[in-house]
C-alpha cells in the first residue's frame, strides 16, 4: 500500500514536464519570429566563418550569385538554417501536442506544402526566372515558417478533423 502514493507523483510529472518543454519551446518560437533579423545576421555570420574556414566561400559566392533574388537576398545555408531550425521546433511542438496519428497528417502537410514550393521554384527556374513563380513560392515558404500553419493544425485538430485521437 505504501507504494501506490509515491506512485502519483510520478505519473503527474509527465504532464508537468511536457507542457514546462511546450511552453519552453514556444518561448523560443516566440523569439526566433520575434528576432527573426538578429537570429539571420548570427547565422549568416557562422555560416560565412565555417564556409571560409573548409574554403568553400567562393563556391556559396557563386551558388549565392545563380539565385533570384525573389527567393531571397541573405546567404542561402543561413536562411535554410533559419527554416529547418523553426520548422523543427513547430514539428517538434506538435508532436509533442497531438496524438501520433494527428502528428503524421500535420508532417505530411508540411512535406506537400514544401515540395509544391520546391515544384514552383523549378517552373519558376525553367520558366526563365519567372518572377510571378518568385513572388508565389516566396509567399508559401513565409506561410509555412510562420505560427500560422502550427496554430492553424492544433487547432483544427482538436476541434475533432482529422485522425480521431483514441479514447482513454
Amino acid at each position: 500500500m505504501p507504494d501506490l502514493p509515491l506512485a502519483r507523483p510520478a505519473t503527474r510529472s509527465r504532464p508537468a514536464g511536457r507542457r514546462a518543454l511546450v511552453a519552453l519551446l514556444l518561448l523560443a518560437l516566440l523569439l526566433i519570429g520575434v528576432y527573426d533579423e538578429q537570429t539571420l545576421s548570427f547565422l549568416t555570420n557562422m555560416w560565412q566563418r565555417l564556409l571560409a574556414a573548409i574554403g568553400l566561400q567562393h563556391m556559396a559566392a557563386a551558388m549565392q550569385q545563380g539565385i533570384n533574388g525573389g527567393i531571397t537576398k541573405r546567404l542561402l545555408p543561413a536562411v535554410a538554417t533559419y527554416a529547418a531550425l523553426y520548422l523543427g521546433i513547430c514539428l517538434l511542438l506538435l508532436r509533442l501536442l497531438l496524438a501520433p496519428a494527428q502528428w503524421r497528417v500535420a508532417v505530411a502537410l508540411y512535406a506537400g506544402t514544401l515540395a509544391v514550393y520546391v515544384g514552383i521554384v523549378l517552373v519558376g527556374k525553367l520558366a526563365g526566372d519567372a518572377v510571378w513563380a518568385y513572388r508565389l513560392s516566396r509567399q508559401i515558404l513565409d506561410f509555412v515558417v510562420s505560427p500560422l500553419p502550427l496554430a492553424g493544425l492544433y487547432v483544427l485538430f482538436r476541434a475533432g478533423f482529422g485522425p480521431q485521437m483514441p479514447r482513454v
